[in-house]
């Protein structure tokens, strides 16, 4: 039989986190953000199924039943402090096809929670501009406000240095590469990327370019308070 080529999109939301106490059942709008991540994966045509990974039976539980939802219980194996997200993506595509034998995990996209301000379109748009370029990996990214070649130090043996240098003594932001800041509003991998070249970030690297002020990802009560700052805006 031959298997059908999906779009699978992954929401990974472990119990413990640095920093945030429980921050994957955090709310925003009293809604949990790891719920919101997952009803968002939901309502794109271009995602097949979504696929809700934690160590946790209570983030498991505030999602409902969907027929386009797989609901993974993660070992604690790889919901680690140190765990790296590739083992836990394998993870899912894995127990995915062993659950769909007549589907084959072609892309998948990570739907992180902690990105709560991410629309429909960013999906659709990114998913779109994946498919017709076809990388092995599209990442988010919004303007970075600070350049390594620029105002970025790092140390050396006894002095402090540019991180990264061209131009030995560049006088304005105009003389040195433009960079982006990664975030996690969307990022989509090949099957390629994952299974087999097994890098974060892959030879052949792509960019979607968000807003900065949707494009915060939440890691402190800091962040929290300028998604809510934003929200009042809207």
């Amino acid at each position: 039989m031959k298997k059908k080529n999906i779009n699978l999109a992954l929401v990974a939301a472990r119990k413990n986190s640095k920093g945030i106490k429980n921050k994957n059942l955090l709310r925003i709008k009293n809604i949990p953000i790891t719920k919101i991540a997952v009803n968002i994966g939901l309502k794109i045509k271009k995602i097949d199924k979504v696929i809700l990974s934690s160590d946790s039976k209570k983030i498991l539980d505030i999602v409902s039943n969907n027929k386009k939802l797989i609901k993974l219980k993660r070992s604690k194996f790889l919901a680690g402090d140190k765990t790296a997200m590739l083992p836990v993506m394998e993870d899912a595509i894995k127990y995915f096809e062993n659950s769909f034998k007549n589907l084959f995990v072609k892309n998948l996209i990570i739907i992180d929670p902690t990105a709560p301000l991410r629309t429909e379109v960013d999906l659709r748009k990114s998913i779109e501009i994946f498919e017709r370029k076809k990388p092995d990996l599209l990442v988010s990214v919004h303007e970075a406000q600070h350049n390594p070649y620029f105002s970025i130090l790092e140390k050396g043996k006894h002095y402090y240095n540019l991180t990264k240098s061209k131009n030995k003594n560049p006088g304005s932001r105009q003389e040195v590469p433009e960079v982006f800041e990664i975030n996690t509003i969307v990022w989509i991998y090949s099957r390629n990327a994952i299974l087999k070249i097994k890098k974060r970030i892959p030879k052949k690297t792509i960019i979607f370019q968000t807003p900065l002020e949707r494009s915060i990802d939440i890691d402190n009560e800091n962040d929290i308070k300028l998604i809510n700052y934003y929200l009042k805006k809207k």
